[in-house]
């Protein structure tokens, strides 16, 4: 790491709001640029852009920057970029699912009541949980993000989302349990 990047860091953690924007002005464009090659939304690259910039300003007094400025954040843009993708992705595959079901047979109505119990369910419990363990198992198992970019994203140890994780599926399986499934 260059002194002058030791340097930035520094100001930005004493709070210099000069040194953040001189920051956010010089790689701005070019990861701009650099996302919307992977997404191909522009809006959508900006919003990464701006999260990034976001989560170091949130976490400056935290933030441990061990290679570069410019290695670290256009690492951070392609890791938020892909995880965007996959979000996107998964979002429209649950979609063109519920489509296929919905235009497959009909449901028992017993099946459906049992549906709707199950999610009652599952809805309970998530309300049940702390607001930490419910985030956790959200970005896990609803945004399809693996421990380790959870982990990245919340600045928190993986073996942190590993335990909350375990946490919240203890609750699901006693609760399940309780509901009789």
């Amino acid at each position: 790491m260059k002194l002058n990047d030791q340097y930035i860091l520094k100001q930005i953690r004493k709070g210099d709001i000069k040194s953040f924007e001189s920051l956010f002005h010089k790689f701005y464009p070019g990861m701009v640029l650099y996302s919307l090659s992977i997404l191909k939304n522009k809006s959508e690259s900006e919003e990464v852009v701006q999260d990034v910039f976001y989560n170091i300003w949130k976490n400056r007094n935290e933030f441990l920057l061990k290679t570069s400025w410019q290695s670290y954040l256009y690492k951070s843009v392609y890791n938020n970029s892909l995880m965007l993708l996959r979000k996107s992705n998964r979002k429209q595959l649950i979609e063109e699912d519920a489509i296929k079901n919905l235009e497959g047979s009909e449901k028992d109505p017993s099946e459906e009541i049992d549906l709707k119990l199950l999610n009652n369910a599952i809805s309970k419990t998530l309300e049940l949980l702390p607001e930490r363990t419910r985030e956790i198992f959200n970005m896990s198992r609803f945004e399809g993000m693996k421990y380790k970019e959870i982990a990245l994203q919340l600045s928190i140890s993986i073996k942190t989302v590993e335990a909350n994780m375990a946490k919240a599926l203890k609750a699901f399986r006693m609760s399940l349990k309780n509901y009789g499934y």
